[in-house]
Formats: structure tokens, C-alpha cells, sequence
């Protein structure tokens, strides 16, 4: 849940992997669903009594599933108010979300980056034939067996996973390049590397190295300037 500061500012933590939807066993074995992130968003961006929101973030990244949408919404958010991040830890879908942030500050031990996607297949085939199993499937439709975990990967299912990881690599990509007002080309020689403090802020992942306490001070000045 958020905690909000006595001057309006709201802490929303996303801890923990990230995944589309969460139960509560799941939740209390370390997951955050992007579900329960923006139910904390809109709460805080709907709050007369918010007047700024930080993310605060320490996560090893996740799903894809969801993550699109949720950043799309807290872009939206911030047309209504301020949002920075502090990253103590933000990896893959964990630093998309960082990125949607007006501001990124992270302490300087702390790690950012990974900006990638990964897909895996596990082919247990051989470990089916040391065991004496033999699998046989009948389906309808061309691709309906593509990645079976009892076969090899064929080279035409190799090349639709291929194009998906693709295809979402650049709507990523896409997202960081926009959130932190980078070329794609620049973000994309990154390699999905992970940088730690004041190289994350010196390749432009980042915008301070800081604390919670600068982060807070800093929005705090922000938010009662004139």
C-alpha cells in the first residue's frame, strides 16, 4: 500500500517480480502484480490530498504481459501530477516502468538497466528417452505443437519465437527511448546491460545518484516552488 508523506507526496512501492495478476499466496511469496501497481497509481493520482507521486522501486523485472499498458497509464498520470522513481534495483520491466518517471534517481550501489527480452524453450526430449518416455501427440493446426517441451525446437517455431522476441524488443525499446528522451539507436547499444550508479546516470538510464531522502527533498522543493 502507498504511504503519503505530510506534504502530499505518495511512496508507491513495486517491490519483488512482476507479473500480470498475483493471488495472495503468490503475493506474499515475493510477486507484485501490475494490477495492484495501478489500483496504487490511480489511488494516488485521484487523492485531492497527493500532490506528487514516487516510485519506488527495487525489482527484478518480470512478466510482459501488462507492462505495456500499465507504463501507458502512468505516462497518462503524469499529465495530473509529478512522478519520479528511485531505483534501488530496477531490471528489465522494472526499469520500463522507471522510465515512464520524470525524474530517475538511484543510490549509487544500485542497479539499473536490462533493457531486453527473453523467451526460453526447454527441450526435455532426451531426458524423456533416459526415463523410457516416448510422447505422441495428435493435434489440428500447423503450429499447435510448436513449442512442446517433449520435442526440439523446430526452426520454423525458432523463427516465429524469434520475431515476437523482436517485435517486443522494439516496443521497449520504443518506451525507454520516449521516457527518457533518448535515441532508440542509443538505448539499443546499451545490449541490455546492466549499469550501476554513476555510469547508469552517465549513459542517460538515470538522472541522480541518490536516496529516498534526496529524492523526497528534491520532489518536496519541486512541488512547492511557485
Amino acid at each position: 500500500a502507498c504511504t503519503v508523506t505530510p506534504n502530499g507526496i505518495a511512496i508507491v512501492p513495486i517491490v519483488g517480480t512482476l507479473v500480470k495478476r498475483a493471488g495472495a499466496i503468490e503475493a506474499a511469496s515475493g510477486l507484485l502484480s501490475y494490477t495492484a501497481i495501478e489500483e496504487m497509481i490511480l489511488d494516488a493520482a485521484t487523492d485531492p490530498a497527493v500532490k506528487a507521486i514516487l516510485m519506488d522501486i527495487d525489482s527484478p523485472g518480470g512478466e510482459v504481459g501488462g507492462v505495456f499498458d500499465l507504463a501507458e497509464l502512468i505516462v497518462q498520470a503524469r499529465e495530473t501530477k509529478p512522478i519520479w522513481a528511485i531505483a534501488d534495483d530496477a531490471f528489465s520491466a522494472a526499469y520500463l516502468l522507471a522510465s515512464t518517471a520524470e525524474r530517475i534517481y538511484l543510490p549509487q550501489a544500485a542497479g539499473i538497466g536490462s533493457v531486453g527480452i527473453i523467451a526460453v524453450h526447454v527441450d526435455e526430449s532426451q531426458k524423456d528417452a533416459k526415463e523410457g518416455r516416448s510422447y505422441t501427440t495428435v493435434h489440428a493446426g500447423a503450429r499447435k505443437n510448436d513449442f512442446s517441451s517433449h520435442e526440439p525446437l523446430s526452426d520454423d517455431a525458432r523463427s516465429n519465437l524469434q520475431q515476437e522476441v523482436d517485435r517486443l524488443y522494439g516496443m521497449f525499446v520504443g518506451v525507454i527511448a520516449k521516457g527518457r528522451n533518448m535515441p532508440e539507436a542509443t538505448v539499443r547499444t546499451t545490449e541490455a546491460g546492466i549499469f550501476f550508479g554513476s555510469n547508469a546516470v552517465k549513459v542517460g538510464l538515470a538522472d541522480r545518484i541518490g536516496t529516498i531522502r534526496d529524492a523526497l527533498v528534491d520532489l518536496s522543493a519541486a512541488i512547492e516552488s511557485p
